[in-house]
């Protein structure tokens, strides 16, 4: 039960962060839909520092690995913001943004995930 509590506390604390990255992104950026698309990309570079530092450490608990990946970064990244954002696009007419968009959304993240997973194995390999 207390995992069920960690998981959905930690969520709405991504799920905050999504929604003030949105907002800041809108201020800087209005009418692009980018909120989702730096959080998702922000999640992928943080799954991979998470994903290498967890494991290489081996006195992480269940509960901070569900608290950062299942619930933090769970509620960060959402594939229905990213999935509305992007039939948006669809609707206006945008066929060429909205595969940008997408394509973007996917390799970014991939990518992000790598960067952040080789950023921790390279500074091991500095100690």
């Amino acid at each position: 039960m207390l995992n069920f509590f960690l998981i959905g506390f930690s969520a709405a604390i991504g799920a905050w962060m999504r929604w003030l990255i949105g907002a800041g992104m809108l201020v800087m950026f209005p009418g692009m839909p980018l909120g989702s698309l730096v959080a998702n990309l922000l999640g992928g570079f943080f799954m991979g520092l998470s994903i290498a530092f967890l494991q290489i450490t081996t006195n992480i608990s269940d509960e901070i690995r569900l608290i950062i990946n299942v619930g933090f970064l769970g509620g960060l990244t959402t594939f229905s913001a990213y999935t509305a954002d992007l039939f948006q696009l669809m609707q206006k007419g945008e066929l060429g943004l909205a595969l940008l968009f997408m394509i973007t959304h996917v390799i970014g993240a991939l990518v992000l995930c790598y960067a952040g997973y080789y950023c921790v194995s390279l500074s091991l390999r500095s100690f």
